[in-house]
């Protein structure tokens, strides 16, 4: 129990919007009568919270899903969708001249619960582009895009989440599994990440055993030896990342 109570309070952070999700529930369940708005709106969110609080159900599905995810499931409780209802109807229920005092009310008390999103810059950041993920991403992805061939290359992990959503012809000796499950592991990615100064060499052999074509590397990451001793020859930095080429792994 301990365990599902936990991951229930990461994801409910101060606990505000919980509270005001809570009261908005209670208010629909004694003011809204039609059956399918209850279902929606209060019954079925109690099922699915009393669900995904039971040890049970927590250890079910982080058997076959990982421990990791097990958060996710907490978004069928329309918390969004409720709170806005709610917020409309209780809007919508005060009569006159208070009305308008009564919205600015309500969304005061939203606002204050939450946090400005990009107070947090390590997760959330402005979109750079229209492709919403890092420019980096894009322009790596040009330069290093073959018509006609598979290109294989090993991203640093700040960039790999976002390589096949713009270039689906990229492919990856490893992708976010790696960074999110600490049950899996993989001797490229651990070196890519290790912190100290891992072996340029190993790097190279790790790639070349996954196909890879490219090598990229942030250049403020040290590694002991030279790349371009080990079969991998530097082209040029695009946005602070090194870029490692090997033609003979260019497949097509």
């Amino acid at each position: 129990m301990s365990d599902t109570v936990a991951v229930w309070q990461k994801i409910s952070g101060s606990g505000a919007l919980c509270a005001i999700y809570l009261v908005a529930v209670i208010f629909l369940f004694l003011h809204k009568k039609r059956k399918s708005l209850r279902i929606l709106f209060v019954y079925f969110p109690l099922l699915a919270l009393i669900l995904l609080l039971c040890p049970a159900v927590y250890e079910a599905i982080a058997n076959v899903t990982g421990t990791e995810v097990y958060f996710r499931f907490f978004w069928m409780l329309p918390m969004t969708a409720t709170i806005a209802y709610a917020a409309g109807k209780l809007y919508e229920a005060v009569q006159g001249k208070y009305r308008l005092f009564a919205g600015a009310v309500i969304l005061a008390v939203i606002i204050l619960a939450g946090d400005y999103i990009y107070d947090n810059g390590d997760v959330f950041a402005a979109a750079e582009n229209e492709y919403h993920i890092p420019q980096a991403v894009v322009d790596i992805c040009d330069e290093i895009h073959r018509e006609g061939k598979e290109v294989v290359a090993v991203f640093p992990s700040e960039l790999l989440i976002y390589v096949r959503q713009y270039d689906c012809t990229i492919y990856m000796p490893y992708g976010r599994d790696v960074m999110l499950m600490s049950e899996i592991e993989h001797p490229l990615y651990d070196l890519m990440e290790k912190t100290g100064t891992p072996s340029a060499r190993l790097i190279c052999e790790l790639a070349a055993e996954d196909g890879c074509a490219y090598i990229v590397i942030s250049e403020n990451k040290e590694v002991w030896g030279s790349l371009e001793q080990c079969g991998y020859v530097y082209t040029q930095t695009i946005d602070g990342y090194a870029l490692y080429f090997n033609e003979d792994m260019l497949i097509g």
